[in-house]
């Protein structure tokens, strides 16, 4: 899946929709993540544990 990305000048638009894409799937990941809580398939704990190695990820390739 080698594609090469073509630009034409939507650079602000594109960073735009990058960002909400991410926002959605956020939203998507937490109401997930509860509803595994709810039905008790996933403690708490776990889920929290999970999701600070998620924001660690994150927060490390925002540095890259």
């Amino acid at each position: 899946m080698d594609e090469e990305v073509e630009r034409n000048g939507n650079g602000s638009e594109d960073d735009e929709q990058f960002e909400q894409m991410i926002i959605e799937n956020s939203i998507l990941l937490h109401s997930l993540a509860a509803l595994l809580v709810r039905k008790g398939i996933l403690k708490q704990e776990e889920l929290d544990d999970e999701m600070d190695k998620l924001y660690e990820e994150m927060e490390k390739f925002d540095e890259e």
